[in-house]
């Protein structure tokens, strides 16, 4: 439980739109299956967000997706996760940076993203 009380953000740094919205929030759907962490940077009107998280969702996977559009805190967290990319989306399976939308499509096409998704290294 986070300070929050609910869901597990910490209010300051999550910025107003992510709080107020409930983006990051964690599902209790991810503890019912072996389905690994996925984490979304992304920002509110990105269509490369939309499609990266549509694509995710249509395989059943439960987002966390943190906005970085009114959070300067979260996008230098996103950054230094992501190894200085500025850009959104960034993605990352079980703590392991996947990169942007592309790169999440370029798994889907080698087949390699179903077996990310369920925890397989």
């Amino acid at each position: 439980m986070g300070i929050d009380g609910v869901s597990g953000m910490d209010p300051v740094n999550a910025g107003p739109i992510s709080y107020m919205f409930g983006v990051g929030r964690r599902s209790a759907r991810r503890e019912e299956t072996d389905m690994a962490r996925i984490e979304i940077y992304s920002t509110m009107f990105c269509p490369f967000c939309s499609r990266a998280k549509q694509l995710l969702r249509a395989k059943g996977a439960d987002v966390d997706e943190i906005d970085v559009t009114m959070s300067p805190g979260r996008r230098r967290e996103m950054m230094e996760r992501a190894a200085g990319q500025y850009s959104v989306p960034q993605i990352f399976i079980d703590d392991a940076h996947v990169g942007g939308c592309d790169d999440l499509y370029a798994l889907e096409a080698a087949g390699k993203l179903d077996r990310l998704l369920n925890g397989a290294t």
